[in-house]
Parts: C-alpha cells; structure tokens; sequence
C-alpha cells in the first residue's frame, strides 16, 4: 500500500491534474479559481496556462486534510514555480465563498470537496462554485465518493457539456474527474 501511495502522489496525480485542466480550452487569460488548493498543484498549473490571467486559490488550511497545508507553503511553491505575481491565496470555505456572482472563467478542485463532511455542505460548496463561474466558463473537479453527484446537481443548476471520466484509482480509491459548462 506504501508504494502505490507514492506512486499514485509521484506520478498518477500529475497524470490526473493534466487530465483535469486539459478539458479546458485555455485562452492564456483566464481568472481561475482553486477550492480547497493546499499547497498549490493545481492553482500552479493553472496559472502556468493562463500565463496573462490569474489564479485564486482559497483553502481552509486544516492540517487534517493535506500536511503542511498553509497559505505560507502555496506561496513557497508559487514563487518556485515562477507564477507568484499571478496567484492570490485566500482563507475561505467553500460552503460560503467570498467573490461576488460570475468572478471565473474557470473554477477548479482536486481531492477537495469530499472533505466537507456532510452532504448538505458538499451540495452548498457545488451550488457556490457555480454561483462564481461566469457563463460560457467551466467548473473542472476531480474527487473521490460524490463526483458524479457534483455532476448530477450542476446538470440540475443549468450546466450543459458535463463530461465524466471512467473511475480513476488513484492513492487506492477510486475517483472521477469532469468537466462542466455554465451556458453562456
């Protein structure tokens, strides 16, 4: 089980991360948003295909959920990669996010979401991320347990083009990654 868990961090996760960010069409310009962004995979990669655009990554920095987990270690690994001038981090929680109505073009989460315990909060954090993305942009979650029920209730909101992946294993647990479009 140790292996497979430093396989699946080492190499299937940036597997799944390209996944995930390749089912959208990147312009270079877009205004992205990261719930539950940790320590920063995906607002990074994000802000690497937006080069003229910027990321918002927003965390409730719970050490239960991903170690080392601090606005400090997303800031670190921003100015490694190089994008720190494009990256805003926030304390926040996704039940209640702090950005007015249609603020992204793309809003995005990995292995985030289910860490809210109970479903009426998972429901609240989708119905959110909705209420954040701009028409014509995409919400783009990859999570374990509920993804197709996240799908399901942005099919119920109005999204159109919902694209789901097989069962991805990935860390021993199987997930799905997809995309979904707000009508423009």
């Amino acid at each position: 089980m140790a292996a497979w868990m430093v396989v699946s961090s080492r190499w299937l996760k940036p597997q799944v991360l390209k996944s995930l960010l390749d089912q959208h069409a990147w312009r270079g310009d877009e205004a992205v948003l990261d719930i539950g962004c940790g320590r920063g995979l995906v607002a990074i990669a994000a802000a690497r295909r937006a080069p003229h655009g910027y990321v918002t990554g927003i965390d409730l920095w719970q050490e239960v959920d991903l170690a080392g987990n601090s606005p400090a270690a997303i800031h670190a690994n921003a100015v490694a990669a190089g994008v720190a001038d494009r990256l805003t981090v926030d304390t926040g929680d996704a039940r209640a996010l702090p950005y007015p109505d249609a603020s992204f073009d793309v809003v995005a989460s990995m292995t985030a979401i289910h860490n809210i315990p109970d479903a009426a909060g998972r429901t609240t954090a989708i119905a959110e991320a909705w209420r954040v993305t701009r028409p014509g942009g995409q919400i783009l979650i990859y999570d374990i347990r509920h993804a197709r029920a996240y799908a399901a209730q942005l099919k119920t909101l109005g999204a159109v083009d919902i694209r789901m992946s097989l069962p991805i294993l990935l860390w021993g647990v199987l997930g799905w990654r997809f995309a979904a479009t707000k009508p423009a």
